[in-house]
């Protein structure tokens, strides 16, 4: 038969039952790296916020954190004093309403007040951050004092703070607290 010689028939090779290699195309290669990154940079992220490096990296953190629980308990005694106190927003009328935020401003102050027997004194960084943290409360106790003074002539009047850096003042007092674990003293929210 015509086809069984072996000398007509084509020959084959091992190399021709092998399919040609498939080449990466550089776009490829070049999006898989860049998810593999975003993935790694993502991750690092919720790693460091989860574990707490973030707060702990954050400018105001302390550096000798020794006086905070003390301060966190003078906090927590103000807001139960300020927590004891009728409801501001259940007052009868703007007056009775302004009188419990005076009352409440009041035991905020005296919180300030011994706050500032616990801080750091001197000239060390803990010093001066924990100085412009008091000097920011007192601010907002202002702030307060002046809600409740418009309050009495407008009873329709908005509680307004003080903005520090583009933000409601309230912000860095309570990243202060916060980072610095004490969340007692955080700004409250009583008004």
């Amino acid at each position: 038969m015509p086809g069984d010689d072996p000398a007509s028939s084509p020959v084959t090779t091992l190399d021709d039952d092998i399919a040609p290699a498939r080449r990466l195309r550089p776009s490829v290669i070049i999006a898989t790296v860049f998810f593999v990154l975003l993935a790694g940079f993502w991750g690092w992220i919720w790693y460091y916020h989860l574990s707490g490096y973030g707060e702990r990296d954050m400018p105001d953190r302390l550096d000798d954190m020794a006086w905070t629980s003390d301060a966190e308990e003078a906090c927590f005694t103000a807001d139960a004093r300020i927590a004891a106190l009728p409801g501001a927003h259940n007052a009868a009328d703007a007056n009775e309403r302004a009188d419990i935020i005076e009352s409440a401003t009041a035991e905020l102050e005296a919180m300030i007040d011994e706050l500032e027997g616990i801080v750091p004194t001197g000239d060390s960084r803990d010093a001066r951050i924990s100085a412009a943290w008091l000097e920011d409360y007192r601010i907002f106790a202002s702030d307060r004092y002046r809600y409740a003074d418009t309050l009495r002539v407008d009873p329709s009047a908005r509680f307004l703070v003080t903005e520090k850096q583009g933000r409601y003042i309230t912000a860095p007092i309570d990243r202060f607290a916060r980072v610095n674990e004490m969340e007692g003293c955080m700004t409250p929210g009583d008004v």
